[in-house]
């Protein structure tokens, strides 16, 4: 039996061919080990197919075009494939304020020490406050969390943290609606507000969760209860928790004050210090009407309030400005001064 005179063995110039071929390709990003892999064994299952249905007389020629084929099909996924770039971990929070030293530890870089604002933290960072220290944050959509001393949490994402110990004060603002949400979990429960401030302490056992303005949601299970403003829930490790009416200004709510830090007076509107006295005090104040607003909303502040506290500053400021108020429960109302003879 002589071999056919179309079958050969395969020449250096078909190599050339599929090598110029594949430089002309250009140089591209290295796909996934994994589907490199199976690209491979699904070249070389279809060689073998292909080897067995042919006579020995075809098989180098059948082979060459199996393997320049396979060759080719993978360039091809490797030029059409759009490159992705490594995914990047958006930030959850910023160090606002730190009073004292606090130790952040993070999977990318260990255990470091926070003793200034600026610090930003990435979802699993851990940071713990000493006995002696305390911390102000900001979650990216605005809402504001305070750490008390001897605290420990972990913040998962930018709308959930896990508090392990001590206190969180967490101040909404503008942050609203249910996907800007935060959820602080605990082991007694999860609290998670409805646009509101309040505390979460955990101590001796239990949770205790303030309120000083709006609603909050504690769950544990498929149990719920909400607390309105003025109001604590005390949650221990089983049972129903109980209640108690709570103050939402004075001294125990002192340590969220002193790390907020001074409020710059010069310079300032006098709707800019009404919403710092509100933030501080946990009141709300309004206008008795429409025009005095608009004047609220003008008029420039001028000096400093160092060494005031929040309530003296506003019986120094106002007055000065041409206005007077009077407290009804937790509204502050913004009247004019009244001249003599009206």
């Amino acid at each position: 039996m002589t071999m056919s005179h179309d079958s050969r063995e395969p020449s250096v110039g078909d190599g050339d061919r599929i090598g110029r071929l594949l430089k002309l390709a250009g140089r591209r990003q290295m796909p996934d080990p994994a589907d490199m892999r199976r690209a491979r064994e699904a070249a070389r299952t279809e060689w073998t197919v292909a080897v067995r249905r042919r006579a020995w007389g075809g098989r180098w020629r059948l082979g060459l075009g199996a393997m320049a084929a396979a060759f080719c099909a993978i360039a091809a996924w490797i030029s059409l494939r759009t490159p992705t770039a490594p995914a990047t971990v958006a930030d959850v929070a910023t160090f606002q304020r730190v009073m004292g030293t606090v130790v952040v530890t993070s999977l990318g870089q260990g255990r470091q020490t926070v003793a200034g604002p600026g610090i930003r933290l990435k979802p699993g960072t851990r940071p713990e406050i000493s006995i002696d220290s305390r911390a102000a944050l900001t979650l990216i959509d605005g809402t504001a969390i305070s750490f008390d001393r001897a605290t420990a949490a972990v913040f998962e994402s930018a709308h959930h943290v896990t508090l392990e110990r001590g206190a969180a004060y967490i101040d909404s603002g503008r942050a609203a609606g249910a996907e800007s949400a935060l959820r602080v979990v605990t082991a007694f429960g999860a609290v998670r507000h409805l646009g509101t401030r309040f505390e979460v302490r955990i101590a001796a056992g239990s949770m205790r969760v303030r309120v000083r303005d709006g609603l909050v949601a504690v769950e544990r299970g498929a149990t719920r209860w909400t607390t309105p403003a003025g109001e604590a829930l005390v949650l221990g490790a089983s049972g129903t928790p109980s209640r108690e009416r709570i103050a939402t200004s004075g001294s125990e709510w002192r340590w969220v004050h002193e790390l907020s830090g001074p409020f710059i007076l010069e310079g300032a509107t006098v709707q800019a210090f009404l919403d710092w006295i509100g933030g501080e005090q946990g009141w709300q104040w309004e206008t008795a009407d429409a025009t005095l607003r608009a004047r609220v909303d003008r008029i420039v502040l001028h000096g400093s309030i160092e060494g005031l506290t929040p309530e003296e500053a506003l019986s120094a400021v106002l007055p000065a400005a041409g206005i007077s108020y009077r407290r009804e429960g937790t509204r502050l109302i913004i009247e004019a001064v009244r001249t003599r003879g009206r």
